[in-house]
């Protein structure tokens, strides 16, 4: 398989694990992959995950495809509902892309899946933006991560502001109204990072 034949194109990735992913990736070669991961192999990055080749079991173009969801086969797949499950910082991979069908995939896997996020909400800002190391934040990769709401509101807010698309804009807004109805009785940030010293 060629994995450059598939830059810039709509697809779906069966790992070696057996999951499915579907989206748009980007060619990454071997001497960029080596720099910036340490793996001495092309890939398929589709963010946030980057697919190595020795990764991939099968790959499928779907850009001929064109039913009710467009190229996909559902509204959002796997990829969302592991960003969903990773947190905060995932979920922010995924907006920065400005891929308008890619961040609205991920907003209505955070809105079928609202009581997963809330059940993992708390308030404030990511404990090791100024606190902790990067180092320290890399251990807690295999965890379910949690959501921050400062940065949940920030990302959705800058998606209100800045995005050309009014499906994203109604869907960011919603989401909006619907974090500013949690309880005010969520843990800070702070005590979330001393619970996990203990």
């Amino acid at each position: 398989m060629k994995l450059k034949n598939y830059d810039g194109k709509c697809v779906r990735i069966i790992a070696s694990s057996g999951e499915v992913y579907e989206g748009v990736v980007s060619y990454c070669g071997r001497e960029y992959v080596f720099h910036e991961y340490g793996q001495n192999e092309e890939a398929l990055l589709l963010v946030p995950l980057l697919f190595c080749k020795s990764d991939i079991t099968d790959i499928v173009s779907l850009e001929e495809v064109n039913g009710p969801f467009g190229h996909f086969s559902d509204r959002y797949g796997l990829l969302e509902k592991k960003c969903l499950e990773w947190g905060t910082d995932l979920i922010e991979e995924v907006f920065d892309t400005e891929n308008d069908i890619q961040i609205l995939r991920m907003l209505t896997c955070m809105n079928d899946n609202f009581h997963s996020l809330s059940g993992r909400a708390v308030r404030g800002m990511a404990p090791w933006r100024s606190e902790k190391s990067t180092r320290e934040s890399e251990e807690d990769e295999d965890e379910q991560g949690p959501v921050y709401l400062e940065e949940l509101e920030r990302m959705l807010t800058s998606l209100v502001k800045h995005s050309g698309n009014d499906d994203v804009i109604k869907a960011a807004k919603a989401m909006l109204e619907r974090l500013a109805d949690l309880p005010l009785a969520l843990p800070e940030a702070n005590e979330l990072s001393s619970l996990k010293s203990v």
